[in-house]
């Protein structure tokens, strides 16, 4: 074959002849001749402002986050990222790190250089060892179907667009946590490109700081995530269930009330099976069956999964079905596949826009860990206080922890909330601009009403832009150790966002806080570059 014909080739060229009739102020920050340089040597391709894909490859999940990078690197290899990490740091034009996009703060995208992974996104399953290898840019959707094939596992997201990237770097709650643990609790090793385009890989026994850091460190604080391995589980069909609460009259409210107090002396902490997942949610439905028969109205919504036997299933939540208001929607014997979208999505979504609704609402959302007990009054007034959302959208949850998540020490990766008994959760969404004021009030209500029961920690996955000593809400006592690693791994603070891990506040040049003991003398060793270095 003719090199010149070649698919790159005809790529590039018909690239370079586009750019060149673009506005020269879109290469004022970086050349257009070093833009070509660099796109001759990639795999994947630049995006610009100006080529017709642009407008939409810049977005994210969430519209409410408009950014406008300079230009957007689409990455086919390892190698990619490294040029573009390049480009950047020879420009000096900031960049983002984007994998799903989906980052309920926005920093998936901003200004300057945007490196999608989403491209890197392979699965290669060892069915026999029982071990995924698998890309960042990676969506549950894909990793999902191709685990069922083995009837093999790993603790994942809800959302099937979301990348493992960014959620195992922040510690990946799902519907099978409290019985296996958290996402980053099964990771065995992770690849890592740091900013000088070097890898290395992080495991307990090689660079076992950068390990500990990024399972809860959160994404762009260290290096590119470029694949993890996955220890997996065996799991067939599991047990799923679905219970509801009208919230209508004041006799409906003394129901939900009673089922609150009697999930949380039965079914928090200690007390909760190790197979049983739970999620308690508020939301708006249209009907309780398959039909729509009113506008939607509010309702206290009990579901969860249970691994083992439907008999056993069964058994687990009987008291929770003969609780006074109770209505079973549905149990079911199933796949984890099937479950994990039934859950959130049968017989009607939650939250539920309705069918001819096809615009993505703007959202925004605040979580608060809670490891206290709530009495009587306070848990009346949380449901009082989610029936006066100013639209039917509002969605509040709970994710139960105990079991494997919590049996961890508290400190044994960067994910320290160990002693949860719950993460609560408010989404606010909206449609257009007038609806938002209202909407970012009850947020900011609900925020206030939590105060007295939060216990002062907030899940890292769902940052929100603006929070107060983030780096205490997300880390703890385990902020001090982070930032060490930080300064380690990426000396020159290439990698930097509004919320990137820095020192505490409290005591910016204290001592390393508490961590696994061989941490503090894991730091003071030599990155090890190992086989897998690549100079630059």
């Amino acid at each position: 074959m003719l090199l010149q014909f070649s698919h790159k080739r005809l790529r590039d060229r018909a690239l370079f002849e586009r750019w060149d009739q673009l506005d020269s102020r879109l290469f004022d920050r970086i050349p257009r001749e070093r833009l070509h340089e660099a796109q001759a040597q990639l795999l994947g391709h630049i995006v610009l402002p100006g080529d017709p894909e642009y407008d939409e490859d810049r977005k994210l999940f969430n519209p409410v986050f408009d950014s406008y990078p300079d230009l957007i690197v689409y990455c086919a290899v390892d190698g990619d990222i490294a040029i573009a990490l390049r480009l950047a740091q020879d420009s000096t034009v900031p960049f983002t790190v984007r994998s799903g996009g989906h980052c309920t703060a926005g920093f998936s995208a901003g200004r300057g250089l945007l490196i999608d992974v989403s491209n890197l996104d392979d699965v290669c399953i060892d069915a026999n060892a029982r071990v995924a290898t698998v890309g960042t840019g990676c969506t549950f959707a894909k990793l999902n179907s191709a685990l069922a094939h083995y009837d093999l596992h790993v603790p994942g997201g809800e959302c099937p667009d979301v990348c493992i990237g960014g959620y195992v770097q922040g510690g990946g709650y799902g519907f099978t946590s409290v019985t296996f643990g958290m996402n980053c609790d099964n990771v065995i090793d992770m690849r890592v490109m740091l900013a000088d385009g070097r890898i290395v890989v992080a495991s307990k026994t090689l660079n076992a700081d950068l390990w500990w850091a990024m399972r809860g460190g959160t994404g762009g604080n260290f290096g590119v995530l470029l694949t993890v391995r996955y220890r997996l589980r065996l799991l067939g069909d599991v047990f799923g269930w679905a219970l509801i609460w009208p919230l209508q009259t004041d006799h409906d409210f003394e129901n939900a009330t009673g089922a609150l107090m009697a999930l949380q002396s039965g079914y928090m902490l200690d007390k909760l099976r190790q197979a049983l997942n739970i999620q308690v949610s508020l939301c708006w439905q249209p009907g309780i069956g398959l039909e729509t028969i009113h506008a939607a109205r509010p309702f206290l919504m009990v579901r969860g999964l249970y691994v083992g036997t439907q008999a056993d299933g069964e058994k687990a939540i009987q008291p929770l079905c003969e609780l006074p208001g109770a209505i079973t929607q549905w149990t079911r014997m199933d796949s984890f596949n099937d479950l994990n979208v039934r859950l959130l999505d049968y017989p009607f979504s939650m939250p539920w826009f309705g069918a001819e609704q096809a615009t993505m609402p703007c959202e925004d959302k605040a979580s608060r860990y809670v490891t206290r007990a709530l009495d009587e009054r306070e848990w009346r007034g949380l449901l009082d206080y989610f029936v006066s959302s100013p639209n039917p959208y509002s969605y509040f949850y709970m994710e139960f922890y105990g079991g494997a998540i919590n049996s961890p020490a508290e400190y044994d990766n960067a994910f320290v909330h160990r002693r949860a008994a719950f993460n609560a959760v408010l989404d606010v969404l909206w449609f257009n601009e007038g609806e938002r004021e209202p909407c970012e009030r009850f947020l900011n209500g609900w925020i206030e009403y939590m105060a007295p029961m939060w216990n002062g920690e907030i899940y890292q996955n769902y940052p929100r832009l603006g929070q107060s000593d983030y780096g205490a809400c997300y880390w703890g006592e385990a902020q001090g150790s982070l930032d060490r690693v930080k300064r380690k791994y990426d000396p020159q603070a290439a990698f930097t966002f509004a919320q990137q891990v820095c020192p505490p506040l409290s005591s910016p040049h204290g001592p390393v806080i508490p961590g696994p003991s061989w941490l503090p003398q894991a730091i003071e060793q030599p990155i090890d570059y190992g086989q897998s270095a690549v100079n630059r």
